[in-house]
């Protein structure tokens, strides 16, 4: 599935990232009938490296909130050129993965689209998690398909994947997490497109519109003549 987004250059957010979660859920936890009376949830998942400069990963789990996604819970990879496995303990819902985070050495890059009032636009995957359940969400990744240079910015075409673990990835998180293993279940969490949801795309529609008649913007996108239509094709502006 096909997503835009962009990687914006934002230092301030690794301050905002630095209190991720870093840790690992003990294995003491790994009890469905325990984790079900505390109305908790383990879940491990992957993110692919999508930059050969990134030295971390980062990212926040977030929530829906009307049209658009609420950041909530903050992940992080460190060292990711080695395998390490997210891991979350989390409560019962329905979450998304609203932005990603690459750290380099002298600059932060975001994958995300802020929609304002701490809100984002998107959400690349979105899993639920139940009370008592321990489970694996399989990798994302995310392979750029597309990459023009712009005048302060790059801007990405991605697909957006994702897969089961590969078998030596198992058996390295079974020899290393035995109990966890032991209880997990599979459930892949599912990929979301770059189709823009009804809400948004009127909305979307409607600061175009603004803007032309500000004599910001020439022309507008032809679709958003026909918004309803539009968000039934899942266009994307």
């Amino acid at each position: 599935m096909r997503v835009w987004r962009v990687w914006v250059a934002m230092t301030a957010v690794a301050l905002i990232l630095a209190g991720c979660n870093t840790g690992k859920v003990s294995e003491q936890l790994a009890n469905t009938e325990t984790l079900a009376q505390n109305k908790q949830a383990i879940v491990f998942m992957r993110i692919a490296n999508p930059d050969p400069g990134c030295l971390s990963l980062g990212g926040h789990l977030g929530a829906r909130e009307g049209a658009f996604f609420r950041p909530s819970q903050m992940i992080r990879l460190q060292q990711i050129h080695v395998t390490l496995v997210v891991e979350v303990l989390l409560a019962p819902g329905e979450y998304h993965i609203v932005s990603l985070t690459c750290f380099r050495a002298r600059s932060t890059m975001v994958l995300a689209e802020p929609q304002g009032n701490g809100l984002m636009r998107r959400s690349y995957a979105t899993f639920t998690a139940a009370p008592g359940e321990v489970v694996n969400l399989g990798q994302l990744k995310l392979v750029p398909s597309k990459r023009s240079a712009g005048v302060f910015r790059s801007f990405h075409e991605v697909d957006v994947e994702v897969t089961d673990w590969p078998l030596s990835e198992l058996e390295r998180f079974k020899s290393q997490r035995p109990k966890h293993f032991a209880e997990m279940k599979v459930r892949l969490m599912t990929a979301n497109s770059g189709a823009l949801t009804p809400e948004v795309a009127d909305q979307k529609c409607a600061e175009l519109k603004k803007l032309q008649a500000e004599g910001k913007v020439q022309n507008v996108p032809a679709a958003c003549s026909a918004p309803a239509e539009a968000a039934k094709r899942g266009a994307k502006m």
